[in-house]
């Protein structure tokens, strides 16, 4: 019997043929399963509006799994990658919005051992592949660790977090350099007009090797490697400095509250004493594991954990944090929270420091098999005619609806596609389905049954 340490005694069946388990917490109980194995060290995962779950391994690799049928298929390998030093190479990933509409991915990895590039890819959905890489910006600095790397697009705009590269730890204070910095571009690479310092990416600074970002309710969190203490999760605001190298953690030192009364620092809303290693990030509100809501959760390399930190009402603040999950599956590197509720969480246990076994690197599911596609708080006013239906399914819509899915009655996935107000059921066999409506933010806002004929 396997046992999991999730801050509370935990009551845990394992099944071994099929890697299964689960924990009680509060009234729901969270079923996990490993998924894939035999990874190669997968830092970045992205859920896509193809319905697929895309990811990064280290030495340049970019896979996508099913997650319906946890089907892992090799889509592309970058040939340039420079793998090298601490856990270097191929890093962050972000897909377009509109994926099925606009087939960009964009990739940041390192190219030599002193140098990283991102670059824009075309995904060829017929053969499964990549084609026409594009530089978006080249010549990006790189070190033995400390490179960062994680994107989101927000309002058509890339973020990137860049670290200080380890041995130059001056640069995250040096405007003239991007390293050490979270940075803002345009989708084609060019500098949006209305960044804080006009011709610069630079959007925040004072950064020392942040590894997380995501993007919720309208505020950016991103968490941060400290020294051996004072790892952060920070708030990312417009021209603000992060305080590194003269700053770690919050302002609490004569120095460092001087140079933050002096230099408009920002100050993290959660610090960890002795340093985690906090990697990747997500933000949960989904009722299917309603004890998670209006949360982040962290991915944690150093004390391989999963860890849970509630906000609140404003995101603003942290209230407390639970660890879901300590040393049960070795060191983490992300975390994915897709639009039904579930949770995907990679190891990182092949890197330069880690302790794998024999079906290392792997990804796991965490979900409670009885409530996925479950209602969220905020809902909107949705009609769905006629009912049931054998041709066009209409969906009027008082919200705003981003994303369809519908799914049968054994949870697969039977259509997925961006949102329109008719959607032809024709070639749906007859019986119930569920009709699964996201946000923009891929969270769901609706989930009503409907009958094809």
């Amino acid at each position: 019997m396997k046992t999991l340490t999730i801050l509370a005694t935990l009551s845990i069946l394992l099944f071994s043929a099929t890697s299964f388990a689960q924990m009680h917490r509060q009234t729901t109980v969270i079923q996990e399963t490993v998924v894939a194995t035999n990874l190669n060290v997968p830092w970045d995962m992205e859920y896509g509006a193809d319905g697929w779950i895309w990811f990064t391994e280290l030495a340049g690799n970019i896979k996508r799994m099913n997650p319906t049928t946890y089907e892992v298929q090799q889509v592309f390998a970058i040939g340039d990658v420079a793998l090298f030093g601490f856990s270097v190479g191929l890093h962050s990933m972000v897909l377009d919005p509109n994926f099925t509409t606009s087939p960009y991915l964009y990739v940041h990895y390192a190219n030599t051992t002193t140098s990283s590039k991102i670059v824009r890819y075309e995904y060829d959905a017929t053969n499964n592949t990549l084609l026409n890489p594009t530089i978006i910006l080249g010549n990006i600095l790189a070190g033995v660790s400390h490179n960062g790397s994680r994107m989101v697009i927000v309002d058509d705009k890339l973020f990137i977090t860049l670290g200080d590269t380890y041995n130059a730890p001056a640069l995250a204070q040096n405007l003239n350099s991007i390293n050490g910095k979270v940075l803002r571009m345009n989708l084609d690479g060019s500098i949006p007009d209305d960044n804080p310092i006009p011709g610069s990416y630079i959007w925040t600074f004072g950064h020392r090797n942040p590894q997380g970002l995501c993007y919720a309710n309208g505020i950016m969190y991103s968490s941060e490697h400290g020294t051996g203490a004072n790892d952060e999760m920070n708030i990312i605001e417009v021209n603000r400095n992060y305080g590194w190298s003269t700053v770690e953690g919050v302002c609490n030192t004569t120095a460092e509250i001087n140079f933050c009364t002096a230099n408009n620092v920002k100050e993290p809303i959660w610090s960890w004493s002795p340093s985690i290693a906090p990697c990747g990030i997500d933000y949960y509100q989904n009722n299917a594991i309603p004890e998670w809501s209006n949360s982040l959760l962290v991915a944690v390399l150093k004390n391989k954990q999963l860890l849970r930190l509630q906000l609140s009402a404003d995101g603003t603040q942290i209230l407390g944090q639970t660890a879901l999950i300590t040393n049960t599956y070795g060191r983490l590197r992300d975390v994915l929270v897709i639009p039904d509720g579930r949770v995907f969480i990679c190891t990182s246990n092949r890197d330069y420091t880690g302790t794998p076994i024999t079906t290392d690197d792997r990804i796991i599911e965490l979900k409670n098999p009885d409530a996925l596609g479950v209602v969220n708080p905020t809902k909107s006013t949705v009609s769905l005619y006629p009912v049931p239906s054998s041709h066009i399914l209409n969906i009027a819509s008082a919200g705003n609806i981003d994303y369809t899915s519908i799914v049968d009655m054994a949870g697969k996935e039977v259509y997925a596609a961006p949102f329109s107000a008719a959607v032809d059921v024709s070639m749906l066999a007859a019986g119930v389905y569920s009709v699964l409506l996201f946000d923009r933010e891929k969270v769901l806002v609706e989930r009503i049954k409907i009958l094809v004929k």
